[in-house]
């Protein structure tokens, strides 16, 4: 009879489970459930990773494992987004750029308009101790600093647009606006002009402090100042344009800039319509820069010479990195600033100075 010896068979290995995914991509078990459910915030970056780690353990669904038909349904978000003037057109842009970002996930989004001369219960300390929320965006210059490194110190992610803030754990999304300031007085001093104007919109943020500061650099490398009757403060509207343009207007024809920076487009259309009602025209009589590169700038008349802000990347961005504070990885300190590109965006507001067309 033979005999046949038996070799021990290894032990089965156990199936990979979803902790071994989240310990392989280096993400909290609660990650890769958002990813597998397709719910809640998780940036692409991350997604990418959990899906490798779950393709490279060879990870399957099963009765016991988080799934969608046996997980509840991730609990909603809400992030509250602050922003100066909803009527002016930039911010549906930033907002549309933060909403495609978000996809499907389940966030709320709640808009809160600051205006400049907001009321205490308008500001952001104050909305948010009567409204929850999970992060925050804060596209509002005019906000004081301490009010965002307060939000900031209640633990909130937050995330800071077109604003530094001196704080090395919030990140913030900037343009240069005292570049951008300098090359569109650096534009118009090519073009011959000296006698510049600004409509610095109320004028006392940082960041019109900083474009009235690039022109004044620009004007001073011809041996020119900013004079200060041809700086004019107005709340940065149409209609504030409008006032502020017929103020400049109203000088005496040799004190008269022969052409003015806006601090926001909306300004500009307003001094458009000033020239025009005054009697003049531009840009034959006077030029007009803005600020902003709103999608109603190139339709203006004429077409607004203008820096363009990339406004649906801004929100974008915002929300890409105000996901990552959310979701608290070890990957997500994110302080500091990301500086955006602004070109200015020459078109048929700008010409010659009228005195040397001839």
């Amino acid at each position: 009879m033979d005999s046949t010896t038996n070799s021990p068979q290894p032990a089965p290995q156990p199936a990979p489970r979803l902790t071994d995914v989240a310990r392989q991509a280096s993400v909290s078990p609660a990650t890769v459930s958002r990813v597998l459910n397709r719910s809640g915030v998780v940036n692409a970056r991350t997604r990418e990773r959990v899906m490798a780690a779950i393709a490279e353990l060879g990870y399957v669904h099963s009765p016991s494992s988080p799934s969608p038909e046996n997980e509840p349904a991730a609990a909603t978000q809400t992030i509250a987004i602050f922003i100066t003037d909803i009527l002016n057109p930039i911010f549906p842009e930033v907002l549309r750029g933060i909403e495609d970002e978000i996809g499907t996930q389940p966030i709320a989004m709640q808009i809160h308009n600051v205006p400049e001369n907001a009321p205490t219960e308008k500001l952001p300390r104050s909305v948010l101790a009567r409204h929850k929320a999970d992060g925050v965006i804060a596209f509002a210059s005019h906000i004081e600093e301490s009010d965002l490194q307060a939000i900031h110190a209640q633990g909130l992610p937050l995330v800071v647009l077109n604003r530094r803030v001196q704080h090395p754990s919030i990140p913030c999304i900037v343009v240069d606006f005292e570049d951008a300031a300098f090359r569109s007085a650096q534009h118009l001093i090519g073009l011959q002009h000296r006698r510049l104007g600004f409509l610095a919109g109320l004028g006392s943020s940082p960041t019109a402090l900083a474009r009235k500061h690039g022109i004044e650099r620009a004007l001073a490398t011809v041996g020119e100042s900013l004079a200060s009757n041809r700086v004019l403060h107005s709340f940065p509207s149409i209609e504030g344009g409008f006032q502020a343009m017929s103020a400049l207007l109203a000088l005496p024809q040799h004190e008269r800039p022969t052409a003015v920076i806006t601090y926001n487009d909306l300004l500009a259309f307003g001094a458009l319509h000033a020239i025009r009602a005054h009697g003049l025209s531009a840009p034959e009589d006077i030029s007009v820069v803005g600020c902003d590169g709103i999608t109603l700038a190139a339709h203006s008349n004429p077409p607004l010479t203008t820096i363009d802000q990339p406004k649906y990347k801004m929100g974008r961005l915002a929300m890409q990195l105000l996901a990552k504070l959310m979701q608290k990885e070890a990957d997500a300190n994110s302080g500091g600033y990301t500086l955006m590109e602004s070109p200015l965006l020459i078109r048929g507001s700008t010409s010659v100075a009228h005195e040397h067309s001839n």
